[in-house]
C-alpha cells in the first residue's frame, strides 16, 4: 500500500531522524546474531543485489530523500526489503535511509496504521529535506503476497512435517519453527526476480510523488 502525505509538518526532529540507525549498523546486529534473522538477511541481500531493476525514478530526483524505516529484525519483510533500499542508496545516492524500531516508537507507528487499525512493518516513509512525508508504503506489494502465498501453499501441501500452511508459529517448538522459516526464506529465491522488481516499483511510485524543485 503507498499513500501520500497532505500536511506540511516535519514527521520527525532532524536530530532524531540522524540519531536513527544506517542500514550498516542493522545489519551488523543481525549477523552477529546469526539464526533464522541472518539466514533471512542473508536471502535479502542474495535478492537485492543479484536482480536488476529500473532504478531510474530514483537516479532522477533533483536531490537526495530522506528515507525512515519502522522496522524489527525479527520480521521477514523488514530483511526483505531493508537490503533493496539500501542497494537503491548505493546505486543512485539519492536515498539517505535511517531505520527506527516500530515497538520502541509508537508515536510514529500509529501515525500510519495499516487499514487504519494494524502496526504492520516495514513503514518505508519517505521526507522531504525539510522531514515533511512525500508518501509511505506498508509492508509489502499486493502482488508479492500473491506470489509467495501460492508458493508457500503448494511447499506446505508436500511438507505436512512443517505443520500446515496456517499452522500457529508461536505455538510451534522453537527448533521445528525456526527450520520452518528458514525453508520459507529459500522458497522465496523463486519469486525474488519478480518480487524484487515489485518492490522497486512500489516505493518508485512514492518516489514520483516527490516535488519537483522548490
Amino acid at each position: 500500500m503507498v499513500e501520500r502525505a497532505f500536511l506540511n509538518m516535519a514527521l520527525i526532529s532532524q536530530e532524531r531522524f540522524d540519531q536513527a540507525e544506517t542500514y550498516a549498523q542493522v545489519r551488523e546486529r543481525i549477523i552477529a546474531g546469526g539464526g533464522r534473522q541472518a539466514h533471512a538477511l542473508g536471502y535479502g541481500e542474495w535478492a537485492a543485489n543479484n536482480i536488476a531493476a529500473d532504478l531510474g525514478a530514483f537516479s532522477s530526483l533533483d536531490e537526495p530523500v530522506n528515507v525512515l524505516v519502522l522496522s524489527e529484525d525479527w520480521c521477514p519483510d523488514c530483511t526483505d526489503n531493508l537490503p533493496i533500499l539500501n542497494r537503491i542508496a548505493e546505486k543512485t545516492g539519492k536515498l539517505r535511509l535511517r531505520i527506527l524500531p516500530r515497538d520502541e516508537n509508537r508515536d510514529l507507528a500509529d501515525q500510519f496504521l495499516w487499514n487504519g487499525e494494524y502496526n504492520k512493518i516495514p513503514t518505508i516513509i519517505f521526507l522531504d529535506r525539510d522531514l515533511n512525508e512525500i508518501g509511505h508504503g506498508i509492508e509489502r506489494p499486493g502482488r508479492v503476497t500473491e506470489m509467495r502465498n501460492e508458493k508457500r501453499t503448494a511447499f506446505h501441501a508436500e511438507h505436512p512435517e512443517f505443520g500446515g500452511y496456517d499452522a500457529n508459529l508461536r505455538e510451534m517448538p522453537a527448533e521445528l519453527r525456526d527450520a520452518r522459516l528458514n525453508a520459507e526464506t529459500d522458497l522465496k529465491r523463486e519469486t525474488a526476480d519478480a518480487a524484487v522488481r515489485e518492490v522497486v516499483a512500489w516505493l518508485s511510485a512514492v518516489v514520483a510523488l516527490t516535488p519537483v524543485g522548490d
